[in-house]
């Protein structure tokens, strides 16, 4: 019921009971408690027309096709780190190392003056991709990451 017509059938109810209310000797009463019920309904009216819009809610973004860009290309990085080892010098470890940077630097510790305490605090796997010294894809024979230990990293990663 929309507000217009429940504010008629609130106008349209006072004017029946006064009209009631004089026939039945009880005008005054009734006329008085019909307006009464007349100006509650308009107050009402009134806020109704007076409160904001409801704001509508954005549509929900479709999976892979709205993924934001950086998410995107994050996300295949990681597949290409699982693919080959060049894909972990060239995509995966370029994003991992200035966050493990950070991550050791708020526990005060420099990945290339201390390495030993680096490894310790980020694991042998994550260790393998970002070390300082980590030869390039170029001498190194094999797949990539198998996603297990990507999971691994990215877990110890979470840890500090």
């Amino acid at each position: 019921m929309t507000a217009r017509r429940a504010l008629l059938f609130v106008a349209a109810g006072c004017v029946v009971a006064t009209t009631l209310g004089l026939v039945f000797g009880q005008g005054r009463t009734v006329t008085l408690a019909a307006a009464l019920a007349l100006a509650a309904a308009l107050a009402a009216a009134a806020a109704l027309q007076l409160r904001p819009a409801r704001r509508q809610q954005p549509p929900p973004r479709a999976r892979d096709d709205k993924m934001p860009l950086r998410l995107r290309q994050i996300a295949d990085d990681l597949r290409e780190s699982e693919q080959s080892e060049v894909g972990v010098d060239r995509s995966l470890r370029p994003l991992l190392v200035p966050i493990v940077v950070t991550r050791l630097g708020r526990r005060g510790v420099d990945m290339e003056l201390a390495p030993r305490r680096s490894q310790e605090l980020l694991g042998d796997v994550l260790w393998a991709i970002v070390r300082p010294d980590r030869p390039s894809a170029a001498y190194r024979v094999g797949g990539g990451l198998a996603g297990d230990d990507l999971r691994k990293a990215i877990e110890r990663l979470e840890q500090l």
